[in-house]
């Protein structure tokens, strides 16, 4: 079974976190600490944090271990999936195979399919996984993701955890990414959303998305990268919970609120 670990309140409904490439679900730790009074399920995918003894097989066997870890916690409260570049590739890969099983969905910096060249990432992937889990390749990882507020220490311990070989696969496996077939089956009220400073892959994935999945919105979020997350946790979490209480959300708000 993933490694898993619960935060806040013994009951009522579960925000379930997953977790980018080459660290754990340590990296919510800012988040989680900006939604005060939230239960949440953290968990570690294959090869990474306490479930680095487990291999990574596909996206679609990471999910069906997850949905498997959440029924473990899962009395029948409502369901909120909220994750980060690979976590969101699990995170929609999970409600492709339980369309009807999530309240909602928070999913960021992915995209929709069709990477251009992609012999030549899967090349560079062969040469950087056993590189990730090193401290200077995770310092510069951390800075690059939080910026000088990050916790680079913690995070140079967290990414050392990871399997080299889980790292390598997993980020094949998004390398070859396509949207499932069916999800335009999900009923999960969705957003997702992509940082302003983005690769135009991901920042184009949000129309093309949104085209598929009827109830699917998009969100670009002004002035913060990839791991907008750790740039600026409080952000972040003030954007889930109001999609989760089904908030409208103005960019012009959040841009003003962005550059507080």
């Amino acid at each position: 079974m993933l490694g898993s670990s619960t935060v806040g309140k013994d009951t009522g409904p579960i925000t379930v976190f997953l977790h980018a490439v080459g660290i754990s679900a340590w990296m919510w730790k800012p988040v989680i600490a900006a939604l005060p009074g939230s239960r949440a399920l953290l968990i570690d995918l294959p090869g990474h944090g306490d479930s680095n003894h487990i291999p990574w097989a596909s996206l679609e066997d990471t999910a069906q271990q997850v949905a498997a870890t959440i029924d473990q916690h899962h009395k029948g409260e409502d369901l909120h999936i909220v994750g980060l570049s690979l976590g969101s590739y699990v995170g929609m890969t999970l409600l492709a195979q339980r369309p009807e099983a999530y309240k909602t969905a928070m999913l960021s910096g992915m995209h929709a399919g069709g990477m251009p060249k992609k012999w030549q990432m899967k090349l560079i992937t062969l040469f950087t996984a056993p590189l990730a889990a090193r401290p200077f390749f995770a310092r510069k990882t951390a800075h690059m993701l939080g910026g000088g507020d990050a916790d680079i220490e913690g995070f140079v311990a967290e990414a050392g955890r990871t399997n080299s070989t889980a790292f390598r696969r997993a980020t094949n496996n998004v390398v070859d990414y396509e949207l499932p077939e069916n999800v335009d089956q999900i009923r999960a009220r969705l957003l997702v959303t992509a940082g302003s400073k983005e690769h135009a892959l991901i920042r184009n994935a949000l129309e093309d998305i949104t085209k598929r999945i009827p109830q699917a919105q998009a969100l670009e979020v002004p002035d913060v990268g990839h791991g907008w997350s750790s740039e600026k946790p409080q952000l972040f979490a003030q954007t889930l919970r109001e999609h989760i209480d089904g908030s409208k959300m103005e960019a012009a708000r959040l841009q003003s609120r962005s550059k507080a």
